[in-house]
């Protein structure tokens, strides 16, 4: 099994991350850098004890720095706050799931969807969050109709902002013209679409789609 280990500032670490290893080799001069410095300062008060020194600061500005450069690669803004801002004087941002994404990236998909099921269950109305899941049911696991219940639930989060309206719509025509096969579903998506999303490149392929459906 693969070790992984959870930091205080909120981010998950995997040891086959790729990013994980950018990181650490990213801060690799910078902590040679303190490393002598450390050394070259305490050399003449410390003795032998001046190595050591040295090598504790090149371990600790490694870890320090290849944190934070995993925490701003992962999009754990959230996390960095807290650990650089306790006080919480900073604004959280929007969560990305990276992390459950990066899963996805290397085939792990049984891990990244009940992690992002977890999520859901923590955040009913999250839109892009359940916009996400339901891609990964239609995409990588391939469950359409699992697809289309997370795409409609989506639009149906009160207060649904325009774009993610928009997106589970476009996704729902695409499930009923293909996987679904449900051309009378389609054309009630298709009327959504043109009606709903007026004067946009999605209405107007509605209303070449419906021509040809037949309204």
């Amino acid at each position: 099994m693969t070790p992984r280990v959870r930091l205080d500032v909120g981010y998950r670490v995997d040891w086959q991350d790729p990013a994980l290893w950018k990181a650490a080799t990213w801060s690799l001069p910078l902590s040679v850098l303190v490393a002598f410095v450390v050394v070259r300062f305490t050399l003449a008060s410390a003795g032998a004890w001046a190595f050591p020194l040295g090598v504790g600061a090149f371990v600790a500005t490694l870890f320090i720095s290849a944190s934070l450069a995993m925490l701003m690669a992962h999009g754990s803004s959230r996390g960095a706050t807290a650990f650089l801002l306790p006080s919480g004087g900073g604004s959280p941002s929007v969560k990305d799931f990276s992390y459950e994404k990066s899963l996805l990236a290397r085939g792990r998909v049984d891990e990244a969807l009940a992690a992002l099921e977890t999520h859901l269950a923590e955040r009913p109305n999250d839109a892009a969050l359940c916009l996400l899941l339901a891609d990964v049911h239609a995409r990588d696991v391939h469950d359409a109709a699992a697809a289309e219940r997370l795409f409609r639930r989506a639009r149906e989060i009160p207060g649904v902002a325009r774009a993610h309206d928009y997106r589970a719509t476009t996704r729902l025509i695409d499930l009923y013209l293909g996987p679904l096969d449900d051309p009378s579903r389609a054309r009630a998506e298709l009327e959504w679409m043109r009606t709903r999303h007026a004067g946009t490149e999605g209405a107007r392929h509605a209303e070449v789609a419906l021509a040809r459906l037949g309204r």
